[in-house]
């Protein structure tokens, strides 16, 4: 490791501060944007257009950490559960908790702070895999701003708006997966910045043990994987089957059995078998979790929405294969190590991200370091082709060099443009059903409910598949999101059942008994729903009001 940070230059040092304080402006001037612009008599969210229905539930762990808790609740379950241990969420909680600070400040700061170890990291592994300080530097580009095609693809966005229809995803990942590209990543949430630091380096340290056998690689990789595991436990197929995959190959190649290799990848296990176990008994032992991991449909878009979702980078990356086996031959990748691993790296995960599991997409973190690598690889090999002029074509191609290269520039960056344009948008439009704004009646509202016990259970509509209370109450409601709430969409029914118009007090009252609920929180959205009034029932005892919000307690 001494030498490798030795082969870095203070220049190669110098553009990988600048990048991680470029990306850190840019992912957050929209958001000091959006906070600066909130309307009068509203709550600024920070959410962000990819994924929107997610950060009310990250939000609600740190409530519930600033609230003293250090194990986690599924507050949008009304089932009783187990709580759960999760360390990323705890460490942010605590952050948030020390610091005082509101629950999108600290998720922030904590992506903020994440960014320069991000770009540490991976300057590390680029370094190992390229001695060339200009192709290090132009991977790092890459990483730091390259997207797919997927902006060419716009029309999906409006032809199914509710993305999801007939088993399969209709939007090009790279306009809404955090996962699918590494500047998406930085620009979502700390938790998966906090993963894919992770998985780079356990990758990085396994090729440093190929390489040099030190068993303290082995040792501090253990360690990444079980902070991977404890809090992102389907990262352990991408990890295990990538390395597995490697390992088989380099022992194919040399022809025996390297006891030293079976011996790493079986402490990698050890790490990660205390996690791994605690997942699985949680699926076992508690119904709303093992619930919850059948609802959680993260599916791969089909194949040929991935390959816009990744666009000039699978093209330039198999360019990039091209002329490594025309300099090197097979045989000459195949005795690579470092070449070997970025290949199988590529074409595994590439594999995995369509495995029979429900959470195929969330495993396409990372993926987009392999494809830079060999894009690198690829663009190289173009310019010294061009640079020859052996032909007409190729002298045409110099000639134009200057426009083909504005043209990259130009296309490769479009889709994360696109985020930042997009989200700029929400916080200027302010409109109602975004989420970036909320009635600041109705966060007070929900800030009251953290008063009452929280064994409670409260009765509301999740407008557009999520509710915002548990944000802020770090209460449990009944329904309140598509992949946490068990049964989510027959409970949105009945919330809407019994919102739809006035019945007989017991009716309504055996209801509510029946299914544990302890409060009603009656806001515009129920109202809009039907004809229901709580005023005069005789089973419900107002116990909050302001100009936006009611709150009764059922009796």
């Amino acid at each position: 490791m001494r030498e490798l940070i030795a082969s870095i230059t203070k220049r190669e040092w110098r553009l990988v501060s600048i990048l991680a304080l470029v990306i850190i402006i840019i992912t957050t001037v929209p958001l000091i944007g959006g906070w600066l612009v909130t309307p009068e008599g509203k709550v600024f969210t920070g959410i962000h257009f990819a994924a929107p229905n997610d950060w009310f539930v990250y939000y609600s762990y740190i409530e519930q950490t600033r609230q003293g808790n250090f194990l986690f609740s599924n507050l949008y379950a009304s089932e009783s559960d187990i709580p759960s241990l999760y360390l990323f969420w705890l460490g942010v909680g605590i952050f948030a908790k020390v610091f005082n600070l509101s629950n999108v400040v600290a998720l922030n700061a904590v992506r903020i702070v994440l960014i320069p170890v991000f770009f540490l990291v991976a300057y590390l592994l680029i370094a190992y895999i390229f001695s060339d300080i200009k192709k290090r530097k132009i991977s790092l580009l890459l990483l730091s701003f390259s997207s797919g095609l997927g902006v060419f693809l716009l029309n999906r966005i409006i032809k199914y708006p509710f993305n999801f229809s007939e088993g399969k995803f209709n939007w090009p990942m790279d306009l809404w997966v955090p996962e699918s590209n590494t500047f998406l990543t930085l620009h979502y949430s700390p938790h998966m910045i906090a993963s894919l630091i992770l998985i780079l380096l356990v990758f990085l340290l396994t090729m440093m043990f190929v390489e040099n056998r030190k068993l303290i690689d082995g040792f501090c990789s253990g360690l990444a994987v079980f902070t991977l595991i404890a809090f992102h436990p389907f990262h352990l197929i991408t990890v295990f089957s990538i390395i597995f995959a490697y390992f088989a190959l380099i022992m194919i190649r040399e022809k025996k059995l390297l006891w030293h290799l079976i011996f790493y990848y079986l402490t990698l296990g050890l790490f990660a078998l205390p996690p791994t176990l605690y997942f699985l008994y949680l699926l076992k032992a508690d119904w709303v979790t093992a619930i919850k991991a059948i609802q959680n449909m993260c599916y791969t878009t089909p194949l040929w929405l991935t390959f816009f979702s990744y666009g000039l980078l699978i093209i330039f990356a198999l360019v990039g294969i091209y002329f490594l086996a025309k300099e090197k031959g097979l045989r000459g990748l195949f005795f690579s190590n470092k070449l070997l691993f970025v290949l199988v790296w590529l074409f595994v995960q590439f594999l995995i991200i369509y495995f029979p599991v429900n959470y195929q997409r969330r495993m396409s973190e990372g993926l987009h370091f392999p494809l830079v690598f060999l894009t690198t690889i690829g663009l190289f090999g173009l310019y010294l082709l061009i640079n020859k002029r052996e032909n007409k074509f190729t002298k045409f191609l110099f000639s134009q060099r200057y426009i083909l290269l504005l043209i990259l520039v130009g296309l490769l960056p479009l889709s994360n443009l696109f985020q930042i344009a997009v989200d700029s948008y929400i916080y200027l439009d302010h409109r109602e059903t975004s989420f970036a704004y909320l009635d600041k009646k109705v966060v007070e509202a929900a800030s009251w409910l953290k008063t009452i016990p929280n064994d409670k259970i409260i009765f509301n509509s999740a407008e557009n598949v999520i509710n915002i209370l548990p944000a802020f109450s770090g209460r449990t409601v009944y329904v309140g999101h598509g992949v946490e709430t068990p049964n989510f969409r027959y409970k949105q029914k009945e919330v809407d059942w019994f919102f739809t118009k006035n019945r007989l007090d017991e009716i309504e009252r055996r209801f509510l008994i029946k299914r544990n609920i302890s409060y009603i929180f009656y806001s515009d959205n129920e109202k809009n729903i039907g004809d229901y009034d709580p005023e005069d029932k005789s089973y419900l005892k107002e116990v909050y009001s302001n100009s936006a919000v009611k709150i009764y307690q059922v009796l």
